[in-house]
């Protein structure tokens, strides 16, 4: 994968602790901590796209 595909809205696949090196303040992460951050990572996402779905249904149901 390129560097530039990181910021893609595009992308599919889980970010790798290969990538999560890729940032200044990450470098220094153990196996363990890059892991964890990535896993910290998808809850925070899974998070946030329920949150926006359940929002975007209310809406969508109010305009019937």
């Amino acid at each position: 994968m390129k560097k530039n595909d990181l910021d893609s809205y595009d992308r599919t696949e889980d970010i790798t602790p290969e990538e999560v090196r890729q940032f200044e303040k990450f470098t220094n992460y153990t196996n363990d901590e890059q892991n964890e951050l990535i896993k910290t990572i998808k809850i925070y996402v899974r998070f946030i796209y329920n949150v926006c779905s359940k929002r975007e249904k209310k809406e969508t149901e109010k305009l019937k």
